[in-house]
This record gives C-alpha cells, structure tokens and sequence, in this order.
C-alpha cells in the first residue's frame, strides 16, 4: 500500500515524545516518497516491505 508508514513500537520516552518521533520521522519518509523511489522491480520481494529504525538520541535541540 502506498504511503502505509505505521508505527510499530517506541520506547525511551514519554508516550507524547514518541509520538512526536514517529510523527517527524513518518513525515520526512513521505516528503521522500513524492517523486518516488527507484528501485528495481526484479528484487520486489527484497525490498516490498521495509523495516526503519529512527533513533532521535543523537539529535539535539536547535
């Protein structure tokens, strides 16, 4: 399914800081998927369902 970025899990936080994650991550994946991704048809199976850690530890408040 198109566009079809879930949540899985969170922890490290309260639940209103994992969601705000999720949120920003879920947002920067689909800003990406506008013009689509190129990647080849023959390795569909490799890549129809995809797995992403966002781990916003390193990231700092600007």
């Amino acid at each position: 399914m198109q566009g079809d970025v879930r949540r899985v899990s969170g922890d490290g936080g309260s639940e209103a800081a994992i969601e705000a994650a999720y949120q920003s991550a879920r947002r920067a994946i689909l800003r990406c998927e506008k013009d689509g991704y190129v990647l080849p048809a023959d390795k569909y199976e490799q890549w129809k369902e995809v797995e992403m850690t966002f781990d916003p530890s390193g990231m700092r408040m600007r």
